[in-house]
């Protein structure tokens, strides 16, 4: 079980934050999330918390961005688009470093696509902005760094060679 004041990655929402416990009507687990200046409060049903996991480590987030190079992108393919979203989302909820090879897949997807002079698929947009949110809020919980400095940070990372276009 999670301790108050422990950030954990809600599914659906990302990095939450455990601020409570409730026992009426069932046990219930009272999380917050923020995005920007709105704070989201939910209760969440102990009996489903194993859907809920912990934050990476510090340790492992050095070494996810350390090793960001060597991160493998995903081969996953489907004929059809919205299967293959469906699954790039089904990843994108467990979290980092998940979230970091779904973002590198979608840029790599991305950058290939305009390279053939094709126009990329919309959802590689629509997930790529997902998984980057989610990826640099993680980070950010791990590393205590902000946003911002986690985002420059990837941004590094990613940068295109000179001469490529910029695909962030």
């Amino acid at each position: 079980m999670f301790a108050i004041g422990e950030h954990v990655i809600h599914p659906g929402q990302g990095v939450c934050t455990v601020t409570g416990f409730e026992d009426e009507p069932a046990p219930m687990i009272v999380l917050e999330a923020k995005r920007g200046l709105t704070t989201t409060r939910m209760r969440y049903p102990v009996a489903q918390a194993k859907r809920l996991h912990a934050c990476i480590s510090q340790e492992e987030a050095e070494h996810l961005l350390e090793h960001y190079a060597d991160l493998e992108c995903d081969s996953f393919t489907e004929r059809n688009s919205a299967l293959e979203e469906t699954y790039f989302k089904g990843r994108i909820k467990r979290g980092a470093p998940d979230t970091v090879c779904v973002a590198k897949t979608m840029r790599r997807r991305i950058q290939d696509a305009i390279k053939r002079d094709k126009r990329p698929s919309s959802y590689y947009t629509r997930v790529l902005k997902e998984a980057h949110r989610r990826a640099v809020e993680e980070l950010a919980v791990a590393l205590d760094q902000s946003e911002d400095d986690v985002a420059a940070r990837i941004d590094e990372l990613v940068a295109p060679a000179p001469g490529s276009p910029s695909v962030n």
